[in-house]
């Protein structure tokens, strides 16, 4: 079970967004990428965290596969996810 000290100790800067922070995790075919803290991000990797899930096969993002509820018109990311959200996300995810 993943906690919220966990995605933030296990986060890196994140390669393309100056100030960010983004946390990879990995299933045999998901990749869950949790990203925040910087302009141009939606969350500031605290209370709030963008979260996207990606098919590892195609590189498609399909957070809207399995959480509609949460995810953008395009089913792409999830925005301003809270902690509880976040840790919902990952911990169902990471079990299947």
């Amino acid at each position: 079970m993943k906690t919220i000290e966990d995605i933030i100790k296990d986060s890196k800067p994140h390669p393309l967004v100056d100030g960010a922070r983004q946390t990879i995790y990995f299933t045999p075919s998901l990749k869950i990428s949790i990203v925040g803290g910087a302009k141009g991000l939606y969350g500031d990797f605290d209370k709030t965290f963008e979260v996207a899930i990606i098919d590892k096969n195609t590189s498609n993002f399909i957070s809207g596969y399995f959480y509609p509820e949460f995810s953008d018109s395009y089913g792409e990311t999830m925005t301003y996810l809270d902690r509880e959200q976040t840790l919902k996300v990952v911990n169902e995810l990471i079990k299947k």
